[in-house]
């Protein structure tokens, strides 16, 4: 456990504690000074936080919540990886380490749960020291990051509930249809993204 990443964990403790704060957006925003002072610290994460699963993408466990509450993940994507178009159905807030993602979002203009119509809302290329967010509750769910390169990109993802828990769907874009897309442990503290 690096002091940075101490702080953001202490960080998102005090934001859900706070009752004050009455939206995911709020809460977010409160922990964004420590997410931003994490990107810049000498030391952000553990090194192995930062390698991928043989040349694959995967999301290497940093913390879990004792209470389930919420959980924080280093997601690595080597060079030209995808995570196809998914959604979270619950808050997150994503700070870029190292290198960048290309991220376009998702508007649903219909959403059954077994099938959706899905139209690109918005691009953008975040790089190394941007901090964004997943809000739901404003309609951002749906998104696909891709890495184009050069080199691994390595983002810090505090994301809610535990990694087996959290909400995670994926659309298949040629026939519309939503599948289950839960975290999956593949080796101790390694996650990934796998279609149920």
């Amino acid at each position: 456990m690096t002091e940075a990443l101490a702080g953001l964990i202490a960080a998102v403790e005090r934001a859900l504690d706070d009752g004050a704060l009455d939206s995911d957006r709020a809460r977010a925003e409160a922990m964004r000074p420590a997410m931003e002072a994490l990107l810049h610290a000498d030391e952000a994460i553990p090194p192995e936080g930062r390698h991928s699963l043989n040349g694959e993408a995967v999301g290497n466990l940093l913390h879990a919540d004792a209470a389930g509450r919420f959980h924080v993940l280093a997601v690595v994507f080597p060079e030209g990886t995808s995570s196809g178009v998914h959604h979270h159905g619950c808050w997150g807030v994503i700070g870029y380490l190292q290198g960048g993602d290309e991220e376009t979002r998702y508007a649903s203009s219909r959403d059954d749960g077994g099938s959706a119509d899905l139209t690109e809302a918005s691009r953008h290329v975040w790089h190394q020291g941007d901090v964004t967010y997943l809000l739901p509750e404003e309609g951002e769910g749906w998104h696909r990051v891709r890495n184009s390169g050069p080199g691994d990109g390595v983002s810090v993802h505090v994301l809610c509930r535990t990694p087996a828990d959290h909400p995670h769907r994926y659309w298949d874009r040629t026939t519309n249809a939503v599948h289950d897309f839960p975290f999956v442990e593949v080796e101790p503290d390694r996650w990934r993204a796998q279609i149920g």
